[in-house]
Protein backbone atom coordinates (compact mmCIF):
# COMPACT_ATOMS: atom_id res chain seq x y z
CA UNK A 1 0.00 0.00 0.00
CA UNK A 2 1.47 3.39 -0.92
CA UNK A 3 1.51 5.76 2.01
CA UNK A 4 -0.41 8.99 1.68
CA UNK A 5 2.07 12.10 0.29
CA UNK A 6 2.61 14.65 3.35
CA UNK A 7 2.40 17.53 0.65
CA UNK A 8 -0.91 15.96 -1.08
CA UNK A 9 -4.38 18.01 0.14
CA UNK A 10 -7.35 16.21 1.76
CA UNK A 11 -10.16 17.07 0.62
CA UNK A 12 -12.26 19.25 3.16
CA UNK A 13 -15.86 18.81 1.55
CA UNK A 14 -18.06 15.70 2.14
CA UNK A 15 -19.03 12.94 -0.11
CA UNK A 16 -21.28 15.01 -2.84
CA UNK A 17 -19.46 18.36 -2.92
CA UNK A 18 -18.14 21.62 -0.50
CA UNK A 19 -19.23 22.19 3.57
CA UNK A 20 -20.81 24.77 4.44
CA UNK A 21 -19.66 28.00 5.35
CA UNK A 22 -20.47 31.23 7.06
CA UNK A 23 -20.46 33.96 4.05
CA UNK A 24 -21.35 36.91 5.72
CA UNK A 25 -18.06 39.06 5.89
CA UNK A 26 -17.71 39.51 10.13
CA UNK A 27 -15.36 41.04 11.54
CA UNK A 28 -14.14 41.99 15.07
CA UNK A 29 -11.98 45.18 16.40
CA UNK A 30 -11.31 47.78 18.81
CA UNK A 31 -12.42 51.89 17.89
CA UNK A 32 -10.64 54.41 20.37
CA UNK A 33 -11.31 57.63 20.18
CA UNK A 34 -10.40 60.99 22.32
CA UNK A 35 -13.15 63.79 23.62
CA UNK A 36 -12.64 67.04 22.38
CA UNK A 37 -14.93 68.62 24.88
CA UNK A 38 -16.92 67.15 28.10
CA UNK A 39 -19.28 65.26 26.56
CA UNK A 40 -22.95 63.86 28.40
CA UNK A 41 -25.29 61.94 25.59
CA UNK A 42 -27.01 58.70 24.71
CA UNK A 43 -25.80 56.86 21.72
CA UNK A 44 -27.49 54.75 19.32
CA UNK A 45 -26.91 52.27 16.86
CA UNK A 46 -26.91 54.66 13.94
CA UNK A 47 -24.62 56.91 16.00
CA UNK A 48 -22.01 54.22 16.42
CA UNK A 49 -22.29 52.61 12.50
CA UNK A 50 -20.94 55.66 11.32
CA UNK A 51 -18.01 55.46 13.22
CA UNK A 52 -17.36 52.16 11.92
CA UNK A 53 -16.52 53.37 8.58
CA UNK A 54 -18.04 54.99 5.41
CA UNK A 55 -17.78 56.33 1.91
CA UNK A 56 -18.10 59.69 0.43
CA UNK A 57 -20.84 59.43 -1.84
CA UNK A 58 -22.61 63.17 -2.31
CA UNK A 59 -19.60 65.99 -2.05
CA UNK A 60 -19.68 67.81 0.86
CA UNK A 61 -22.77 66.36 2.24
CA UNK A 62 -23.22 62.79 2.85
CA UNK A 63 -21.13 58.96 3.41
CA UNK A 64 -22.47 55.81 3.18
CA UNK A 65 -21.64 53.24 5.61
CA UNK A 66 -20.39 49.37 5.46
CA UNK A 67 -21.68 48.25 8.53
CA UNK A 68 -25.19 46.75 8.49
CA UNK A 69 -25.15 45.08 11.93
CA UNK A 70 -23.05 44.94 14.83
CA UNK A 71 -22.90 43.83 18.47
CA UNK A 72 -20.84 45.77 21.19
CA UNK A 73 -18.34 43.78 23.23
CA UNK A 74 -16.73 45.97 25.26
CA UNK A 75 -16.62 49.77 26.30
CA UNK A 76 -13.09 51.13 28.25
CA UNK A 77 -13.34 54.87 29.49
CA UNK A 78 -10.29 56.66 30.89
CA UNK A 79 -10.56 60.55 32.05
CA UNK A 80 -8.02 62.69 32.32
CA UNK A 81 -6.69 63.66 35.69
CA UNK A 82 -8.15 66.01 37.59
CA UNK A 83 -6.92 69.23 38.23
CA UNK A 84 -5.62 70.24 41.67
CA UNK A 85 -8.89 70.78 44.36
CA UNK A 86 -11.30 69.01 41.91
CA UNK A 87 -12.72 65.64 40.80
CA UNK A 88 -13.09 63.76 37.42
CA UNK A 89 -16.17 61.54 36.99
CA UNK A 90 -16.76 58.93 34.22
CA UNK A 91 -19.51 56.77 33.79
CA UNK A 92 -21.65 54.72 31.56
CA UNK A 93 -25.31 53.43 32.08
CA UNK A 94 -26.51 50.37 29.84
CA UNK A 95 -30.07 50.83 28.91
CA UNK A 96 -32.22 47.74 29.71
CA UNK A 97 -34.35 45.77 27.34
CA UNK A 98 -37.84 45.33 27.97
CA UNK A 99 -38.38 45.53 32.11
CA UNK A 100 -35.08 45.08 32.85
CA UNK A 101 -33.63 47.88 34.73
CA UNK A 102 -30.56 50.31 33.16
CA UNK A 103 -27.11 49.36 34.83
CA UNK A 104 -24.55 52.43 35.23
CA UNK A 105 -20.65 52.03 35.94
CA UNK A 106 -19.39 55.27 37.30
CA UNK A 107 -16.01 55.82 38.65
CA UNK A 108 -14.71 58.93 40.37
CA UNK A 109 -11.00 60.51 40.82
CA UNK A 110 -9.55 63.42 42.87
CA UNK A 111 -6.00 62.52 42.33
CA UNK A 112 -3.50 64.68 39.61
CA UNK A 113 -1.64 61.20 38.59
CA UNK A 114 -4.47 58.62 38.41
CA UNK A 115 -7.36 58.62 36.07
CA UNK A 116 -10.97 57.76 36.61
CA UNK A 117 -11.78 54.48 34.61
CA UNK A 118 -14.76 52.17 33.98
CA UNK A 119 -14.35 48.98 31.99
CA UNK A 120 -17.89 47.33 31.18
CA UNK A 121 -19.63 44.87 28.77
CA UNK A 122 -23.18 44.66 28.65
CA UNK A 123 -25.12 43.22 31.24
CA UNK A 124 -27.46 40.54 30.35
CA UNK A 125 -31.19 41.87 28.92
CA UNK A 126 -29.08 45.36 28.07
CA UNK A 127 -30.04 46.46 24.61
CA UNK A 128 -26.09 46.02 23.61
CA UNK A 129 -26.67 42.34 24.93
CA UNK A 130 -28.13 42.06 21.50
CA UNK A 131 -27.24 42.20 18.03
CA UNK A 132 -28.19 45.64 16.45
CA UNK A 133 -29.40 47.07 13.05
CA UNK A 134 -27.12 50.34 12.13
CA UNK A 135 -30.10 52.39 11.09
CA UNK A 136 -31.92 52.78 14.41
CA UNK A 137 -32.01 55.58 16.78
CA UNK A 138 -32.85 53.76 20.11
CA UNK A 139 -30.19 54.97 22.92
CA UNK A 140 -28.49 52.09 23.54
CA UNK A 141 -26.06 53.45 26.28
CA UNK A 142 -25.15 56.81 28.09
CA UNK A 143 -21.91 57.78 28.25
CA UNK A 144 -20.10 61.00 30.33
CA UNK A 145 -16.79 61.81 30.47
CA UNK A 146 -14.61 65.11 30.88
CA UNK A 147 -12.36 67.03 27.96
CA UNK A 148 -9.51 64.68 26.83
CA UNK A 149 -11.13 61.57 28.18
CA UNK A 150 -9.92 58.22 25.90
CA UNK A 151 -13.04 56.05 24.89
CA UNK A 152 -12.66 52.21 23.68
CA UNK A 153 -15.32 50.31 21.99
CA UNK A 154 -15.11 46.81 21.15
CA UNK A 155 -17.20 45.07 18.61
CA UNK A 156 -18.06 42.57 16.40
CA UNK A 157 -19.68 43.84 13.13
CA UNK A 158 -21.34 42.15 9.43
CA UNK A 159 -20.47 44.17 6.70
CA UNK A 160 -23.88 44.87 4.20
CA UNK A 161 -24.26 42.91 1.54
CA UNK A 162 -28.09 42.62 0.94
CA UNK A 163 -29.86 44.66 -1.76
CA UNK A 164 -31.34 47.44 0.50
CA UNK A 165 -30.23 50.89 1.11
CA UNK A 166 -27.39 51.57 3.27
CA UNK A 167 -27.30 53.79 6.07
CA UNK A 168 -26.79 57.23 4.99
CA UNK A 169 -25.58 60.11 6.78
CA UNK A 170 -26.49 63.64 5.69
CA UNK A 171 -25.15 66.95 6.80
CA UNK A 172 -21.40 66.61 6.41
CA UNK A 173 -19.53 69.68 5.42
CA UNK A 174 -16.29 68.15 3.98
CA UNK A 175 -16.63 64.85 1.97
CA UNK A 176 -14.73 63.82 -1.04
CA UNK A 177 -16.59 61.21 -3.14
CA UNK A 178 -15.06 57.65 -2.52
CA UNK A 179 -13.04 58.69 0.00
CA UNK A 180 -13.02 56.95 3.08
CA UNK A 181 -14.21 58.45 6.75
CA UNK A 182 -14.87 57.67 10.26
CA UNK A 183 -16.84 59.34 11.86
CA UNK A 184 -17.00 60.50 15.52
CA UNK A 185 -18.78 58.24 17.44
CA UNK A 186 -21.59 60.85 18.19
CA UNK A 187 -21.88 62.08 14.86
CA UNK A 188 -24.51 60.29 13.33
CA UNK A 189 -27.70 60.76 15.78
CA UNK A 190 -26.29 62.91 18.26
CA UNK A 191 -24.84 64.95 15.32
CA UNK A 192 -21.80 66.59 17.35
CA UNK A 193 -18.44 65.64 16.68
CA UNK A 194 -16.98 65.16 20.21
CA UNK A 195 -15.83 61.63 20.14
CA UNK A 196 -12.95 61.86 17.47
CA UNK A 197 -11.56 58.90 15.93
CA UNK A 198 -7.93 58.23 17.06
CA UNK A 199 -5.47 57.54 13.91
CA UNK A 200 -8.25 57.27 11.71
CA UNK A 201 -9.71 59.25 8.57
CA UNK A 202 -12.38 61.37 9.39
CA UNK A 203 -14.65 64.52 8.70
CA UNK A 204 -17.25 66.98 10.45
Amino acid sequence: MVGRNRNQSRPTGGANGPTQFSSNVRLNHKFRFTAASAFNHALSPFDIVGALGSVGTVTNSTVACFVESFKVRKIEVWSSPASQGANTTVSLEWVGFGNSPNIEFSDTTLSVTKNAHVVTSPPQNSLCHFWQKGSDVTSLFTLVCPTNSIVDLSLDMILGDQEVSVNLITGLTTVVLGHIYYLALDRGNVGTNVLVPVSLNTTT
